[in-house]
């Protein structure tokens, strides 16, 4: 029986990057990426154990051994602590969901609009917009006339056409969108609202469908991206974003890029 875990590590351990071939040397080896018995030797465990791991037969696998998988699967820090969390995640006590708790958007609403007129906006863990200000909801071409519980920033970038014209490096942020939702889900990525919405948008996207599929893992920090406003100019901004684990919410700030 699969596990998030082993389809993780299955496909680290089979992604091309980490095959050891010379660049010269094509043609003799069927499979791209490592070997499980290759895995296995580097990280100091049986093959079997290992396949365990990856069939979902083995669901605990000790710190000592994670990071010894780490190493061998050149896993990043967000991978590495990914692969915790799936660990973990039988054993995590129920979310305690504040999203829709109207105190708590009241203040995120507050927090936004206190450093208008830069744009800034409040995400939940599936990419939902909980709060915005004005600048921050323009920026997201037609959000404004979207009900709010209609306004995901993971959808918009997987599906709307307006997210190519509007972000000049789309495809980094839209990766990064599909990355962020698995990684901010980690501890329950069979909950029922991600999961419609991982159905949704697999079956309106071909992209987001492989990348998914990728079990990308990457958490939103901070970058510099250019943006095209309607009059056609470009303008570099870098974002920030803040992380709230406690509610479960993320808030992206958007300053100049020249402002560093």
């Amino acid at each position: 029986m699969a596990s998030e875990l082993g389809d993780f590590l299955r496909a680290r351990r089979t992604d091309p990057a980490l095959d050891p071939r010379p660049k010269s040397d094509v043609g003799r080896r069927r499979i791209s990426g490592l070997r499980r018995e290759e895995v296995a030797a580097a990280a100091g465990i049986s093959v079997d154990y290992y396949i365990r791991l990856e069939q979902g037969r083995e669901l605990r696998p000790s710190d000592a051994v994670i990071h010894a998988l780490a190493c061998e699967l050149h896993l990043s820090d967000d991978e590495r602590r990914h692969v915790f969390q799936l660990r973990d995640a039988t054993s995590a006590p129920p979310r305690d969901e504040h999203t829709g708790d109207v105190e708590l958007s009241a203040r995120m609403t507050a927090l936004v609009d206190a450093v208008s007129p830069r744009p800034a906006y409040v995400l939940d863990r599936v990419s939902n917009m909980v709060a915005a200000n004005v600048e921050g909801l323009a920026l997201y071409r037609g959000f404004a006339d979207k009900e709010p519980g209609e306004r995901n920033t993971c959808r918009y970038l997987m599906t709307d056409a307006r997210a190519r014209e509007t972000f000049v490096e789309w495809e980094d942020l839209a990766r990064g969108a599909v990355a962020h939702l698995r990684a901010a889900n980690a501890t329950d990525l069979h909950d029922p609202e991600l999961q419609a919405l991982v159905v949704e948008l697999s079956a309106a996207s071909p992209l987001f469908s492989g990348w998914w599929a990728e079990h990308l893992v990457q958490r939103r920090r901070a970058a510099i991206t250019h943006v095209r406003t309607d009059a056609g100019e470009v303008v570099a901004w870098r974002y920030e974003v803040l992380h709230l684990p406690d509610e479960g919410l993320r808030m992206t700030l958007w300053l100049p890029a020249a402002d560093r």
